[in-house]
């Protein structure tokens, strides 16, 4: 049966990112979406969480020039120190309207805007330069985010335009919208790669902005009443998601969607960070990576209580 794809149809996307291996199986293609509903403590990828460009700044790239500074159009940029280690450019933040006329007079490419309106032809062009990859690996082609949900005609139609070119698809969500989005995007998906922030509602809540009954009840419909094969993901985070009785939680809410069901633990990292401090709103969480035998630990968890667990994604 032939899909009507709207290829005009348009998101913010600020990467396209080829030969990836952690998002899904084999090797993909993952188009990263920009606009979340969520706000993780510790999101990895904080440039995703607003769905409109936004400026990017590396203090390691800056020289403190200030040839950027007069092609500021409100002023907001000005030679400051920074850690008491350097002078550079400093955006005052109030000002910026993230126009991007200071990104192109940077020689040193410390400045850039992340996010870009995309049609979905423009997208699949892309991704399917690597279909040969695709097709030898088992692998195709991810959206993750930011938040497909929060692009469901988007997400939807360039899943379609992927399936038109026999290529896999798969999503990474955390599963919080409406059931019009899921039941629209997840007819084209493959695979999906959901996560699970905490069982525990009040403390999803607490961490992420949002509480987790939404997106319990859209995993079980995902998978129950779509079909959809689904992999439970959980960023483990010390302190805040990482103790045992969120674990076997987590375990037993994959076992009870079925026994095909698998868990993957994924080790938090400190890429986020760096990520907020260029974007002029720092982490200051001070987590320490968690060490492999704390995650072999976790791992141990969720085979006891008779789900497959894997420690990465």
């Amino acid at each position: 049966m032939s899909v009507s794809i709207d290829y005009d149809c348009k998101a913010p996307v600020f990467n396209i990112q080829t030969y990836c291996i952690h998002d899904g199986p084999g090797i993909r293609t993952t188009v990263f979406l920009k606009g979340c509903p969520l706000r993780c403590l510790w999101c990895a990828n904080p440039e995703s969480n607003a769905a409109y460009p936004e400026l990017m700044t590396y203090a390691s790239k800056c020289v403190g020039c200030g040839r950027c500074i007069p092609h500021c159009p409100n002023g907001a940029i000005s030679i400051g120190m920074y850690r008491e280690e350097k002078h550079i450019a400093v955006t005052d933040r109030s000002k910026c309207v993230n126009c991007g006329a200071c990104v192109s007079a940077c020689p040193h490419s410390a400045r850039e805007i992340a996010g870009k309106l995309t049609t979905v032809r423009e997208a699949i062009d892309k991704v399917k330069r690597d279909k040969l990859f695709f097709d030898g690996s088992g692998g195709g082609m991810t959206i993750s985010g930011g938040e497909a949900l929060a692009h469901a005609d988007f997400s939807a139609n360039l899943f379609a335009a992927a399936h038109a070119e026999g290529i896999h698809t798969a999503v990474e969500s955390s599963s919080f919208a409406s059931l019009d989005a899921v039941e629209l995007v997840f007819r084209h998906v493959d695979l999906g790669l959901l996560d699970v922030k905490h069982m525990d509602s009040r403390l999803h809540k607490q961490y992420t902005g949002v509480p987790n009954e939404t997106i319990l009840a859209n995993i079980r419909h995902v998978h129950g009443v779509l079909k959809v094969p689904v992999i439970i993901r959980v960023p483990c985070i010390p302190g805040y998601n990482d103790d045992d009785e969120n674990i076997r939680a987590t375990a037993e809410f994959a076992a009870s969607l079925g026994p095909d069901v698998a868990v993957n633990l994924l080790p938090y990292h400190r890429l986020g960070e760096s990520k907020s401090e260029s974007l002029g709103r720092p982490q200051n969480l001070g987590l320490e990576i968690p060490a492999a035998e704390h995650m072999e630990h976790l791992k141990a968890i969720v085979e006891n209580c008779g789900v497959a667990a894997k420690i990465g994604g």
